[in-house]
């Protein structure tokens, strides 16, 4: 998430970004409070979503299209430059 939010600016011009944590809403936001800025948005999953979209390991990075459609599925570690 630290490399999500330093690229955050540059990401936002193409897409809207969400983190979304897989854990309990405490900790999480405690790790977030101490390790990144604060301008990234993070929400918390649910089986379901994990269920629907077929999270099986993290970190992972879907994008979707305006229509909701995913369009690419990326497992693990993404170098943005």
């Amino acid at each position: 998430m630290p490399l999500l939010e330093n690229n955050l600016v540059e990401l936002s011009k193409t897409y809207d970004i969400i983190a979304l944590a897989h854990s309990d809403v405490e900790p999480t936001m405690e790790w977030v409070k101490n390790n990144l800025i604060g301008n990234l948005t993070i929400g918390f999953s649910t089986s379901e979503l994990r269920d629907e979209l077929q999270v099986v390991g993290q970190p992972i990075t879907i994008i979707f299209d305006t229509n909701g459609n995913i369009v690419s599925r990326e497992f693990g570690y993404i170098p943005t430059n």
